[in-house]
């Protein structure tokens, strides 16, 4: 009998991986409830079992929308290996780039978290604007048929494109992979003592406020391994001012179009120690059960 699988991570396992201390895939893991520092073994976190079975979309293969991430993943997890996790210039193409900031707008919408929000924590307001794109009023039936949907696309046209997924979905992809004025992909690498951390909400976006009181979107972040993190940067944050966006200007530069050739040039910038435990602290302090690590964060949990 074939076995259907029912640890569903909403954050990959191949991300994972890249926090771990030993080759028996065991991380550090900071229970924010209990306070207490947990060695645990990849399959044990950021999971839940069961978490996109659907039986009303997928009757005949109710796993579909685990197996069909899993696909993604293993698309994304080449080009994270390949391009983003050595080297100080990464070249991607036109399509990974695209594919790469739909993958991540995904990542936010696939959580537990996102679960929760159209299941027992949907507000009323919610149930009466979504009640004309699902009658019944489930839902979690809502947010699984969309995202069934929306992970076998590979590029926000797609979505957009796409005749079954419902227009408030297609606006918040929209939002996630493309912004107001357009969004780009940034990667940090930790210098010194600190590496990152990765925490039960993925992403954190970070906004901004001028002093003339003026709210901005300026990035969201990702963590993809212990020293290194993409940031998926708004256009016109690179000259927001340093204490909004506490990093140095030069971070959040620009990566570089070659028409000719179709591919984006990343060069990863070297962040101080203050500039990652900035990241660090925005992490830990948007988690909302725990977040783990390959060593202990300076300064973060003492």
């Amino acid at each position: 009998m074939k076995i259907e699988p029912m640890r569903h991570h909403y954050i990959p396992q191949f991300i994972l991986k890249n926090f771990c201390y030993d080759e028996n895939n065991h991380l550090f893991y900071f229970d924010k409830q209990s306070g207490k520092i947990l060695s645990e073994d990849t399959r044990d976190v950021f999971m839940v079992k069961n978490l996109y079975r659907d039986e009303i979309n997928n009757a005949d293969n109710p796993t579909k929308i685990e197996k069909d991430l899993a696909v993604f993943e293993n698309e994304v997890s080449r080009i994270i290996k390949d391009k983003f996790l050595s080297g100080r210039d990464i070249i991607l193409t036109l399509q990974e780039d695209q594919k790469l900031k739909l993958f991540f707008a995904i990542m936010g919408f696939r959580s537990k978290e996102t679960k929760h929000k159209f299941g027992d924590k949907i507000s009323k307001e919610s149930k009466v604007f979504y009640k004309q794109y699902q009658h019944d009023g489930d839902y979690t039936d809502l947010w699984k048929r969309n995202l069934g949907y929306v992970v076998n696309c590979r590029s926000i046209e797609e979505v957009l494109n796409h005749p079954h997924i419902d227009d408030p979905f297609k606006v918040f992809f929209r939002r996630d992979t493309v912004g107001i004025f357009g969004m780009y992909i940034v990667v940090v690498e930790a210098k010194g003592n600190d590496g990152f951390i990765i925490g039960d909400t993925y992403p954190v976006v970070i906004s901004g406020s001028t002093d003339s009181g003026l709210q901005l979107h300026l990035y969201s972040i990702h963590p993809i391994s212990h020293n290194r993190t993409i940031l998926l940067a708004d256009v016109g944050s690179e000259a927001a001012p340093r204490y909004v966006t506490n990093f140095r200007e030069c971070v959040l530069r620009q990566p570089t179009l070659d028409n000719v050739s179709g591919t984006i040039k990343i060069r990863v910038k070297g962040l101080y120690p203050e500039e990652v435990q900035h990241l660090n602290r925005e992490i830990a302090k948007n988690s909302n059960e725990g977040f783990a690590f390959r060593k202990e964060p300076i300064n973060l949990l003492k």
